[in-house]
């Protein structure tokens, strides 16, 4: 197609797809290239991010575990310069004065040094002064093992020898100032292998690595690895990872570091795949950024052609979003032809619905609050505790505990109730409550059932709905403690503080009730504050979410649970 032909076809398109293929040529293309190099800097950025962060680990657990060894070492050289040893060691003496020095001073001494260090197991002097054994703290030289840490492969520096399989750790270095007497000694400090290497068992913030230690002879004496199971086959043996590491091309990243303490190598790998892995996210991202340019192209270009039928699908979107409850919704218009008008007859429409709604929650929740007054105001306070504060100092004065006590119980019942008419109180106080209440009912009943409290003291500081409790235990009481026939009857109320809530539960060893009965007692009108009454409340006040719940078991006996979340008094 000659030069003419595609100007005199892009000359006939509609004006839609000139639109179309401007925003290709002109934003389509330069957000591909962009977001092309943005992937390379940032795939180069992460690479050099986990490169510094394997680095800044394999440096600063090699200084911690150096530290560590270094606290050893010290107690080596402390011992093996100290002169009280060493002249006990050094001196002529007979077995038993032997034994007796080295019963009050070498045993004491290094005795303390693993008090005060657990994770030291072993301190042995190994000396050709003695040629008894003295519990583990002195033995003949000739009992030392052969091989690497013998007498005469050692020079004056301490040497840290690890083995892997057995998980053993130790150190050997000759008694200086014993040697200075004229005698031969060779200290031995046995440590616990998972001290030694305890730095490198922390949690780190990154995965998927692996970490191999080498001593001075190229022996693996530690390794660990945090590959996922799906990322199991990147992990490394000690031939594997000696000859790899070699390679220019290994498709892994060594981090090396040498301890400055022992001289071993410590080394942590990671492969490369795992390393831009990350990268793979943004890769994705940038994918989906394309996408959405391009349909937020397509979407610009069919606005200015179909902006009648734009503003319609605006409206048959937002009626949908009304019809799944999210009232109150609006659209912006500020046009006032056909569709102004519906847009604008929707509007008010909504507002109107929106504000009705309001008004039948706000009315609902005005109706409990009065009907919870009107109970209150059945009983005259003053009158009331100044009736119960007259019977509590009669009974008192003809020595009637049992009435004081159930008086007060009274008293505090009623207090806790009414709350000054206010509807939220403090845990503490719905606790006080409930226990003047089935004080009350334990005096009524003869103490014939057992109760028990089992209340967290750190929820007592919350708020809570009045008297939601109290007409759980005297439904507790009624129908299923009152109406057993076998056994000695128990309720127990539990009080627990859960993450950011509240969990109540108020269960008894009852006659129980099946599960339709349970839905009835939730589900029917109650005159009074019955069970359905404390369900209502709790839905009106934290949501419909949090509803009364039941689990009870005929012949055995109910649990009702309350959970809500947990608010501070203001």
């Amino acid at each position: 197609m000659n030069k003419g032909g595609v100007k005199k076809r892009f000359r006939d398109m509609k004006l839609t797809g000139k639109m179309v293929v401007i925003y290709l040529l002109a934003g389509l293309v330069p957000v591909m290239i962009i977001l092309g190099i943005t992937y390379m800097e940032m795939k180069k950025i992460l690479w050099d991010r986990e490169t510094t962060i394997l680095e800044s680990y394999v440096s600063q657990t090699t200084d911690s575990m150096d530290n560590e060894l270094e606290i050893y070492n010290n107690l080596s050289k402390y011992i093996s310069y100290n002169q009280s040893i060493a002249k006990i060691l050094s001196a002529d003496q007979s077995a038993y004065q032997n034994y007796e020095q080295f019963s009050t001073v070498i045993d004491p001494l290094l005795a303390s040094i693993m008090y005060f260090h657990e994770d030291v197991n072993q301190v042995t002097i190994y000396t050709d002064a003695s040629d008894v054994k003295h519990g583990s703290t002195v033995a003949p030289l000739k009992d030392l093992a052969d091989g690497t840490h013998a007498y005469d492969d050692l020079d004056n520096n301490i040497h840290w020898h690890i083995d892997l399989e057995s998980r053993t750790a130790f150190s050997v270095s000759r008694m200086a100032m014993l040697e200075q007497k004229g005698a031969k000694g060779v200290l031995y400090v046995g440590v616990d292998y998972d001290s030694v290497f305890q730095p490198f068992y922390t949690e780190t913030m990154f995965d998927n690595y692996g970490l191999i230690i080498e001593d001075e002879y190229g022996h693996m004496i530690f390794n660990k690895n945090t590959f996922a199971d799906e990322q199991s086959a990147y992990e490394l043996d000690v031939d594997k990872f000696d000859v790899l590491r070699e390679m220019e091309n290994s498709g892994y990243q060594f981090i090396d570091k040498t301890s400055k303490a022992t001289g071993w190598n410590i080394c942590v790998y990671k492969p490369n795949r795992l390393i831009i892995s990350s990268v793979r996210p943004i890769l994705i991202i940038a994918v989906a950024a394309l996408l959405v340019s391009m349909l937020a192209g397509i979407l610009c270009i069919n606005m200015v052609s179909e902006f009648i039928t734009k503003r319609i699908k605006n409206l048959q979107k937002t009626m949908k979003a009304t019809e799944t409850g999210n009232l109150g919704m609006v659209i912006e218009n500020d046009s006032t032809d056909e569709i102004g008008d519906l847009i604008n007859g929707y509007n008010s429409m909504s507002k109107r619905l929106d504000e009705t709604v309001n008004e039948v929650y706000q009315s609902k929740i005005k109706e409990k609050e009065y009907e919870m007054r009107a109970l209150q105001a059945q009983i005259n306070p003053h009158f009331l505790y100044n009736s119960l504060s007259m019977i509590n100092w009669k009974a008192l004065e003809a020595e009637q505990e049992d009435i004081s006590r159930i008086t007060l119980s009274l008293s505090t019942f009623y207090r806790t109730a009414l709350n000054k008419g206010k509807n939220i109180l403090l845990v503490k106080d719905e606790i006080a409550n409930i226990k003047s209440y089935l004080d009350i009912q334990l005096a009524m009943h003869d103490n014939s059932f057992d109760v028990v409290y089992d209340i967290d003291d750190s929820i007592l500081k919350y708020e809570t709905l009045n008297l939601i409790l109290q007409p759980l235990l005297e439904n507790a009481i009624g129908h299923g403690i009152d109406v057993k026939t076998d056994g000695r009857g128990e309720i127990r109320i539990e009080g627990k503080e859960n993450g950011d809530f509240l969990d109540f539960t108020v269960s008894d060893n009852g006659v129980g009730m099946t599960k339709t009965q349970a839905a009835l007692i939730l589900s029917k009108s109650s005159n009074g504050y019955g069970v359905s009454n404390v369900n209502e409340r709790i839905k009106l006040y934290y949501g419909e979410k949090y509803a009364v719940k039941i689990e009870s078991t005929p012949g055995v006996g109910t649990k009702v649970m309350l959970h809500f979340p947990k608010r501070v008094e203001n």
